[in-house]
């Protein structure tokens, strides 16, 4: 008689929880998450909807959820019986652009048919990756085009969302007519496969004939996107917006495995270039590295 009074007393002292956990990225319902009152063996998994349905003893104990690929999640009831818990998905990015080497002959195909560039990247350092350019075209005679950029990448990382900074500078000089330099600091906001890119420039422009010359400060803006067919190319575009000049830039740039290309546009004033490269990719290994093999 104390048993089954004691075990109606117990079933009494339930309380029945129903809930549902969902995608914290697309509200679909995930099925076969494990929910646990946290101290407790006492547990369930979700149903093909996402929904579950548990008996505590306290009206304000604590759920577990965890799930391969989901970041573990506590849940405190505080009285509530119906709930709904937004997973959210653990992830670890992988990033390939770091420890190469790479060298491009490139030819401007309006100004300065010949040149050369080269491509640094770094191991990781603390966290990120610095990278540098340089590049010089010419026509072997009164033009010049330069570039260079220095990048700290994935400094700020996380899942869905990655951001870099740049420092960028152009020069040149064309048919003694023109001679400019501007330098940029830019941050890319990398969403996936959308970048967007905001920052600012200075300009220093002179005419050489007219002896001409004006410094002028403006904004950056452009975006760029990744396109999933052969040689994974990343197209980008950007302006820079000074008081009475735009200063255009674009570039396809692409490879795979040693080989790499790219197509760059740039425009400032009476100045144009459309530049072709084609080079190889070497990767490198750290003395440490080389240590471990």
């Amino acid at each position: 008689m104390l048993t089954l009074l004691g075990s109606t007393l117990t079933t009494w002292g339930q309380i029945s929880i129903t809930g549902k956990v969902i995608s914290n990225d697309d509200n679909l319902p995930i099925q076969g998450v494990n929910v646990v009152e946290k101290g407790t063996q006492n547990g369930t998994t979700t149903t093909q909807d996402g929904t579950f349905f548990l008996e505590v003893r306290d009206p304000n104990t604590t759920l577990i959820f965890s799930f391969i690929g989901m970041i573990t999640q506590e849940f405190p009831l505080k009285g509530q019986k119906q709930i709904v818990v937004k997973a959210k998905w653990d992830c670890h990015k992988d990033f390939f652009d770091s420890q190469k080497v790479l060298f491009y002959a490139n030819s401007g195909v309006i100004n300065n048919p010949v040149g050369g560039q080269i491509n640094f990247a770094s191991p990781w350092i603390l966290g990120g990756v610095v990278k540098g350019m340089y590049s010089y075209q010419t026509n072997l005679n009164e033009n010049e085009y330069e570039r260079a950029q220095i990048e700290l990448a994935h400094y700020i990382s996380n899942c869905n969302f990655d951001l870099d900074f740049r420092w960028s500078y152009r020069q040149a000089l064309f048919s003694n007519e023109l001679n400019f330099k501007a330098n940029s600091f830019e941050s890319d906001f990398n969403f996936r496969n959308l970048t967007l890119i905001a920052g600012y420039s200075h300009l220093n422009f002179k005419r050489v004939e007219t002896n001409y010359n004006e410094i002028f400060s403006g904004a950056v803006i452009g975006a760029g996107t990744y396109f999933n067919i052969p040689l994974y190319p990343k197209a980008v575009a950007k302006i820079s917006l000074y008081k009475d000049k735009i200063e255009y830039q674009a570039e396809i740039e692409g490879g795979h495995k040693g080989f790499s290309c790219f197509i760059k546009f740039y425009k400032l004033d009476s100045f144009n270039e459309l530049s072709l490269g084609i080079g190889t990719c070497l990767n490198y290994k750290i003395k440490k590295q080389r240590k471990l093999e």
